[in-house]
């Protein structure tokens, strides 16, 4: 977050207005000068035209609109967001064919990885945040992690003195209010910051699913019908508070974060379990500390530290004895649990710390020292299976991760090469000789080192034409998730292991303004070359569950490209595509330990796509401002995007009849809005429809999405220099 820039609002905001009642007409001497046109890059441009492959997303122009920040990213480059549902169900964000833990998300640097589901991408609104910047394949050294696809920072807003507040209502009982603001004092250096926001949904959209005969149990056709167990509820507080442009600090700023959500669960990993009384509550606590100073002890020399202990809480319950189908109906069961009987509790602490150095050596060297460290603490309780013998049992995972980093820029050239050390402890227990008289549970620990490489060049072959090359060689642990299951649909597998890739990205950025036109078109090729991939499977029972497994090899290459053009500030077009060919390359496997047979076989996936991945899908959108409509200082914008994704198959295509091949359909959505701004940006109404043509659409296999809805939103926005 760059508190630093708050230093600027708040010494030059006087002179600022001072100049601004002049700028129309000054004049020095005997020349008058009618005009003053200042040009610079924004920090998003300037990203931008890093060296390593990144996308910038700059949220001002959607905080008056409605979207979460997962409906944002789902428009980017390489990435999507896969949903199960309505608001609040479980979503994967993928990108170049990463999913899952592999890629990271972090908040003003601070990794994410464990703040609770009810403090993420499909519950946060976008309005907390400046930018998205998202990072393919390499990563700065500033942000340590042990990604293995790429990194998304949520930038927050750096406004000095604000009150952003909105409300907004629509289709299905939905309902989302979101209030941020800052103050600070310049002569004092007290600053406080807060971000707050609520979210709530009936989730009641119609679906076409399978009616069953609860007498019988036979299926007897397919309807429309009203989703009657999906609600959601979830809101969050962010809080910071401290000191800003003090001579021993920049910043210094105590911080937390509360949040908790509730929903209940409609569906197992498909429509073909429907379930009327499970439910999930999940909150989270976490307090901060943040910390910066430029120019510590020597000018050049920058220090910035964060901490955090994240203390996670999630409850599973499925404990009633009773069966349901879509219709509503409902009949006596045998058992008790509608999909697992459970009860569980599952406990998440982890203490977490960041602390990066930069030493700017002269005006074209500087070096870059990481280190993050991670310890996390699991437990889980499962009132309904005493006898387990994993209740109450902490299982552990512990990372360090170190990152040097060097950089050189001369002329129009830059290049970073860098070193990262992977350290990580873990310590569980494993389910021996399952099915046998000695079946058993036994601790078990492990250390795991890597030491991974790269660099990120670019040079500009002309001022508005870049070209990019980046490589890393990285690794990436499996997290307490993958590893320890959810207690619930997601089961557990020790016997993950770690993923390891080797990362290219080369690419074209063409950025350059004729006049009032501006045109940015990008163009990359994308090469992943990955061990002991880590994908979520999903087994086809009558109560399907899912769980990780890792493929031997697999290899990427990918293409995506991107063309945007804005007329001065009037109109705005964009249109991305994205392919991508992920494919198996394990020739053969070994089976340990099995009681049919051991030893090398054939693998007989070798060469097929991998499956549950799209591999090829665009997006594309339009705006069209109308200044000055009935007042001036009032603007009416109309805009529209669209999402195609191609059509592909949730098992590996090259196993069973064409005929009997189950697959995730082709999409085609359209979205719409229509937005008025008034007295400059103060007010503003707007209101979206999303899934204009009310398509069928699916994210994963027979988990049907919303049809059509339409939302309207209020918001009042006050600023001061």
């Amino acid at each position: 977050m760059e508190i630093n820039r708050l230093i600027c609002f708040c010494v030059l905001g006087s002179s600022l207005t001072g100049y601004a009642q002049n700028m129309d007409s000054l004049s020095y001497g005997n020349q008058q000068l009618h005009e003053v046109q200042v040009v610079a890059k924004s920090k998003a441009r300037q990203l931008q035209q890093q060296a390593y492959a990144l996308s910038v997303v700059d949220l001002a122009k959607v905080h008056t609109t409605n979207p979460t920040l997962s409906k944002v990213l789902n428009q980017v480059t390489s990435v999507r967001v896969r949903e199960d549902g309505g608001m609040g169900s479980n979503y994967s964000f993928s990108m170049n064919g990463f999913s899952g833990n592999q890629v990271k998300f972090f908040l003003d640097g601070m990794p994410m990885d464990h703040f609770g589901s009810s403090f993420s991408l499909a519950s946060i609104s976008a309005s907390l945040a400046d930018r998205i910047e998202v990072y393919k394949g390499v990563l700065p050294v500033s942000l340590g992690t042990d990604a293995l696809g790429g990194a998304v920072n949520i930038v927050s807003r750096v406004n000095a003195n604000y009150l952003d507040a909105s409300y907004s209502m629509g289709s299905f009982g939905t309902h989302r209010v979101s209030l941020d603001g800052a103050y600070t004092d310049c002569a004092s250096g007290f600053t406080v910051r807060t971000n707050a926001f609520f979210n709530y949904s009936d989730n009641d959209y119609k679906v076409d699913a399978p009616i069953v005969d609860l007498s019988t149990g036979l299926t007897i056709g397919q309807q429309r019908v009203r989703r009657f167990n999906d609600r959601y509820h979830s809101m969050g507080l962010r809080f910071e508070t401290g000191l800003v442009n003090k001579s021993w600090a920049d910043y210094l700023l105590f911080g937390v974060i509360a949040s908790e959500n509730r929903k209940q669960i409609q569906t197992g990993a498909t429509m073909d379990a429907v379930y009327g009384d499970v439910k999930q509550h999940s909150y989270s606590l976490i307090p901060s500390l943040r910390y910066k100073k430029t120019d510590l002890f020597t000018p050049g020399m920058d220090l910035s530290l964060f901490a955090t202990y994240n203390m996670v809480n999630d409850y599973n319950t499925d404990t009633a004895q009773v069966r349901y189908n879509w219709s509503g109906e409902q009949a006596v069961s045998n058992s008790r649990g509608e999909g697992y009987l459970t009860d569980a509790t599952i406990h998440n602490r982890e203490w977490q710390a960041m602390a990066n150095l930069n030493y700017v050596i002269d005006r074209y060297q500087s070096l870059t020292l990481n280190h993050v460290f991670t310890t996390l603490r699991h437990r889980q309780d499962d009132a309904e299976h005493p006898e387990y013998p994993l209740n109450n049992v902490a299982q552990k995972l512990t990372k360090n991760i170190t990152g040097l980093g060097y950089q050189v820029r001369v002329g129009r050239w830059t290049a970073n090469v860098f070193g990262k050390y992977y350290q990580m402890h873990s310590s569980t227990h494993k389910l021996l000789d399952q099915f046998l008289a000695t079946e058993r549970y036994e601790q078990v620990s492990a250390d795991k080192r890597q030491l991974g490489y790269g660099a990120a060049t670019t040079y500009f072959l002309l001022p508005g034409l870049q070209a990019k090359l980046s490589f890393e060689q990285t690794y990436r642990m499996p997290e307490a998730l993958e590893l320890f299951g959810d207690g619930f649909l997601q089961k557990s597998n020790t016997d993950l292991r770690p993923e390891s890739s080797k990362n290219l990205n080369a690419g074209l950025l063409f950025d350059h303004r004729f006049g009032l036109h501006h045109v940015m078109a990008e163009a990359n090729y994308i090469y992943r070359y990955t061990k002991d991939f880590i994908y979520k499977g999903i087994s086809l029972t009558n109560n399907p569950t899912t769980a990780y497994e890792n493929i031997g090899k697999a290899i990427t290459h990918g293409i995506e490209t991107s063309v945007q053009y804005d007329y001065s500030k009037t109109a705005h077009a964009g249109f991305n595509l994205t392919w991508q060919d992920i494919k198996d390359r394990q020739k053969t496997d070994e089976a340990t330990n099995s009681y049919v047979s051991n030893g090398i076989t054939e693998n007989l996936t070798y060469g097929q796509r991998m499956p549950n991945i799209p591999y090829f899908f665009v997006n594309g959108d339009l705006s069209w401002n109308f200044h000055n409509l009935l007042a001036r200082g009032n603007t009416l914008t109309l805009a529209y995007d669209c999402h195609y994704v191609y059509k592909y198959y949730l098992s590996f295509p090259g196993l069973g009849r064409p005929d009997s091949k189950k697959y995730i359909p082709t999409q085609f959505s359209h979205n719409a809005s229509i937005t008025y701004l008034m007295a400059g940006g103060k007010y503003s109404i707007g209101m979206e429809c999303n899934n204009l043509s009310n398509e069928a659409l699916y994210d994963n296999y027979r988990l049907q999405k919303p049809g059509r809805s339409v939302a309207m939103k209020f918001r009042l926005y006050l600023s001061k220099m």
